[in-house]
C-alpha cells in the first residue's frame, strides 16, 4: 500500500494529554529495522495487530514482511520517508491503526509528531509532547534540571569561550546518538568544529543550534532507566554503563555498572527520579549522566548529560536484568494501566554489543553490500528476554535483536547498525565471556563489520577490570582495531592464520566439487601445482597457494606437515602438526573481484583472488581520489586549479547519516572535480584528480 501525505493535518493544539484508557487494537511503528521488529514481537505476544512503514530502499526488509500491513513511503532518504510526519500519520489512518510507537531515532523525540498523532485521535506510545519539547532542547532541559537540583556541567557560549575553557565539547541542542558532537582541544579548531557540528545536526535533526560544555577527559557514561505511568508511579530500573564509544556513539553496554556501588546507585536513581518528576514524565525514558572516574575506574561525582524521551537502543540489557518486557510495559502505560508499586528485583548481569557495518581501521567508515551469511550459533532468544531468564540461572542466555538477515541489502541511507547481541549470565565474568565467544563464532559474510573490534574490547583488560572511559577508543586505535586473525599467528606447526585461511580458500576453489571423478585441480603433469593467489587488503599481503594431486591425495605444494582431511564447497578441515582446524568458506563476487570469506576459530578473513591476467582497463588516472563508500556529496571545499596542502579538506560525503571528510593525500593542484554537491556516488568513484607537487630536485 502506498499513502501520500494529506494536504494538512488538523492541529488541535489544545491536546495536552495522552488520552489513556483506550485498549490498543492495531499499532503502527513509525520506524524501521531492528526496533520495528522488536516492537512487532511484543505486539504478537499481546495480540495487537501491526503496521509497518517502509521506504523504497526497505521494500524487501524483514520488518516489512513481519507486519500484518505495510505502507510504502515513496523515496529512499529519511527526509523523504520516515521523517515525513503527515505521510506517517496518513499511513496510520489508512490502515485503521489506533496507536503509534515511534521506536528510537527518526521522529521518536519530535514533539510535533507526537502532537500530530494525538490530533489524529490516535494513542501515542510515549511521553506528552510538551515533555518531549522541553527535553529535546538540551539547553532548556539543563535549565529544568538545575531547578530540580540535578547536578550539571557548566554551559559555555561558543562565542565567548576562553583558552582556559578547553578541552570542551560542541553539542547539538536537538542532538542524540553522537551526531552533531565534536571534541575540541585546540582553540584553533573550534570554528571548524562548530561548522561541522551545525551541518551534521541540521541534516540529522533539522536544527543547527549547538552549545559547548567542559569535556571530562576521564569519565564514564552512566544512564538510568525510568518508567512512569499516569497514576504517579515511577520505576527506577537500575543503571547501564555505556562507556565503550566510538565517535560518541555507544558500542558496548552493560548493567549493572562495575563502577557503581550501592550508595552511588541510590544517588543516581534519586537524581533520575527527580528529573522525571520535574517534567511530569510518563512512559519509558532514560536519564544520562557523566561520571567522573578515578584511577581504579570507580566513580564519585556525576553530572546530568541529557534525557532521552523514548526507548533506548540498549534497553535489552535492562530487560534481561529485571526480567521485564519494556515495550509491553510502554503499551500498557499508553493504555492507562497502572504499574505495580515496585519493579521486579534485578538478577545477574547483562552485556550488549552493537554490530555495525563499518571498518574500524578506516576511521569507522560505513560498509555497504548484501549480507551473504548472518548466523549466530547458540542464540536462545530473538527480541525477547523475560521468558527464560529466571529459569536459566546456571547457564545464562544469548539474545539477538537484528534488523537484517542473510540476503539483506545494507545501503547508504540509514544507520550502520546491523544487530545487537546480548548475553545474560549470573555473573559479569560469565556474561562477558559468553558474549565474546558468541561474536567470535558468528558467521557474517558480504559486508565488513566491527565484529573483531567487539571481541577484542570484550576480552580486554579494561573490560575485565571495569576501567573503561568514554575516550578510550581514541587512544592507540590501531591496537583496538587490529584484526583478530593476527592473534592466530602462532598455530601448531608454525603456520599463521592468514596463510592457513588462504590454503583453505584454495582447497575449495581448486579441489571441491569433483564428485569423486577427476578433481578440479588435476593435471597430467603432477609435478606442477594448481596455483591460486590471494590478496589480503587488511594486511597488505599476498599469499600464493599451490595444490598438487598425488597418489596420497591432494597436498599443498612446498608445505610440510599439513594435511587435507576433508573439503566441500563450503568447509575445509586441515590438520597441522596433529591439530585440526575447521574453516567455513564462502565465495562471492563484488564487481570484478572474486572474494573468498574464511571463518575459523583462528579468526575471520576476506581474501581477494588475484586474477592471472589483470584487466588493464581497471586502472584509474594517477592522483585520483576515490569515494571510500557510496554516499552523497554534501560539500565541495576546493575548485579546479586550486592548490591544496596535504591533509586539506577536499570534499565531504554523507553516508549512513554521518559525515565523512575526504582530504588531500599530499600537496598538489586540483586538476578535475567530476562531482557536485547533492550528487550520489558509488564506492570507488573518482571524486577529484590531484597533480602532486614536486620539488626542483625531484
Amino acid at each position: 500500500m502506498t499513502v501520500a501525505p494529506s494536504d494538512s493535518i488538523a492541529r488541535k493544539r489544545t491536546v495536552s494529554s495522552l488520552m489513556p484508557g483506550r485498549q490498543i487494537a492495531r499499532l503502527l511503528v513509525a520506524n524501521r529495522g531492528e526496533i520495528a521488529r522488536r516492537v512487532f514481537r511484543s505486539c504478537r505476544d499481546l495480540g495487537i495487530g501491526t503496521v509497518a512503514v517502509f521506504s523504497d530502499a526497505d521494500a524487501d526488509a524483514p520488518h516489512v514482511r513481519e507486519a500484518d500491513l505495510a505502507v510504502r513511503l515513496p523515496g529512499n532518504t529519511p527526509a523523504e520517508t520516515y521523517l515525513q510526519i503527515e505521510a506517517v500519520v496518513a499511513a496510520a489512518r489508512a490502515t485503521g491503526a489506533d496507536a503509534v510507537h515511534p521506536g528510537y531515532g527518526f521522529l521518536s523525540e519530535n514533539a510535533e509528531f507526537a502532537r500530530a498523532v494525538l490530533d489524529a485521535g490516535l494513542t501515542w506510545v510515549g511521553p506528552p509532547p510538551e515533555v518531549i519539547a522541553v527535553m529535546g532542547s538540551k539547553v532548556e532541559a539543563k535549565q529544568r534540571m538545575a531547578a530540580a537540583g540535578v547536578p550539571l556541567l557548566t554551559d559555555l557560549d561558543p562565542a565567548t569561550v576562553r583558552a582556559e575553557d578547553f578541552p570542551l565539547l560542541v553539542k547539538a541542542s536537538a542532538g542524540g546518538g553522537g551526531r552533531g558532537m565534536r571534541a575540541v582541544r585546540d582553540p584553533a579548531e573550534l570554528e571548524a568544529a562548530l561548522a561541522s557540528a551545525r551541518a551534521e545536526a541540521g541534516s540529522a535533526f533539522g536544527d543547527e543550534t549547538v552549545f559547548c560544555e567542559p569535556l571530562l577527559e576521564h569519565a564514564k557514561h552512566i544512564e538510568v532507566q525510568v518508567l512512569a505511568d499516569h497514576h504517579g508511579t515511577t520505576w527506577i530500573l537500575g543503571e547501564r554503563e555505556c562507556s565503550w564509544q566510538r565517535r560518541h556513539q555507544k558500542v558496548i553496554e552493560e548493567t549493572p555498572s562495575p563502577a557503581v556501588d550501592p550508595a552511588l546507585r541510590e544517588a543516581l536513581g534519586e537524581a533520575a527520579r527527580s528529573a522525571a518528576a520535574a517534567i511530569g514524565y510518563v512512559g519509558a525514558g532514560t536519564v544520562e549522566f557523566l561520571l567522573e572516574a578515578d584511577a581504579e575506574g570507580m566513580g564519585g561525582r556525576f553530572f546530568f548529560l541529557e534525557m532521552n524521551t523514548r526507548l533506548q537502543v540498549e534497553h535489552p540489557v535492562t530487560e534481561c536484568l529485571y526480567g521485564v518486557d519494556l515495550v509491553a510495559l510502554q503499551l500498557s502505560v499508553a493504555e492507562g494501566e497502572r504499574l505495580r508499586p515496585e519493579p521486579p528485583d534485578p538478577r545477574g548481569h547483562a552485556v550488549e554489543a552493537r554490530l555495525y557495518a563499518e571498518d574500524p581501521r578506516a576511521d569507522w567508515r560505513p560498509r555497504t553490500g548484501t549480507l551473504t551469511r548472518f548466523d549466530f550459533p547458540g542464540v536462545n532468544e530473538r527480541f525477547r528476554a523475560p521468558g527464560g531468564i529466571r529459569r536459566a540461572a546456571a547457564t545464562g542466555l544469548l539474545r539477538l535483536d537484528s534488523g537484517v538477515e542473510a540476503g539483506s541489502v545494507v545501503g547508504v541511507h540509514y544507520d550502520a547498525m546491523l544487530a545487537k547481541v546480548i548475553a545474560w549470565a549470573p555473573t559479569r565474568e560469565a556474561a562477558v565471556r559468553r558474549l565474546a565467544t558468541a561474536l567470535a563464532g558468528a558467521r557474517i559474510g558480504g559486508v565488513g563489520t566491527n565484529r573483531d573490534l567487539l571481541v577484542r574490547l570484550l576480552r580486554s583488560t579494561e573490560m575485565r577490570d571495569g576501567t573503561v572511559e568514554v575516550g578510550l577508543l581514541d587512544t592507540a586505535p590501531e591496537d583496538w582495531t587490529r584484526p583478530l586473525v593476527l592473534d592466530g599467528a602462532n598455530t601448531a606447526g608454525g603456520r599463521d592464520a592468514v596463510q592457513l585461511s588462504a590454503v583453505a580458500a584454495a582447497a575449495v576453489q581448486v579441489l571441491a566439487g569433483s564428485g569423486g571423478a577427476v578433481p578440479a585441480g588435476w593435471r597430467n603433469v603432477s609435478s606442477q601445482a594448481q596455483r591460486v593467489s590471494y590478496r589480503w587488503p587488511e594486511g597488505d599481503r599476498t599469499e600464493a597457494v599451490g595444490w598438487r594431486w598425488t597418489r596420497r591425495g591432494p597436498v599443498v605444494d612446498g608445505v610440510d606437515g599439513l594435511s587435507l582431511i576433508t573439503v566441500s564447497a563450503d568447509e575445509v578441515l586441515l590438520e597441522v602438526a596433529h591439530v585440526r582446524y575447521r574453516f567455513a568458506v564462502a565465495i562471492r563476487t563484488s564487481g570484478d573481484d572474486v572474494l573468498v570469506e574464511v571463518d575459523s576459530p583462528l579468526g575471520s578473513v576476506t581474501l581477494v583472488a588475484v586474477p592471472r591476467f589483470p584487466d588493464p582497463s581497471a586502472a584509474v588516472a594517477p592522483g585520483s581520489l576515490l569515494a571510500p563508500m557510496p554516499g552523497t556529496v554534501t560539500r565541495v571545499a576546493v575548485e579546479v586549479g586550486a592548490s591544496v596542502a596535504a591533509g586539506q579538506l577536499v570534499l565531504v560525503l554523507e553516508a549512513m547519516k554521518m559525515e565523512h571528510p575526504v582530504h588531500a593525500p599530499a600537496d598538489g593542484t586540483v586538476e578535475a572535480l567530476p562531482v557536485a554537491v547533492g550528487q550520489q556516488v558509488d564506492g570507488g568513484s573518482v571524486l577529484a584528480v590531484l597533480t602532486e607537487q614536486t620539488t626542483a630536485e625531484e
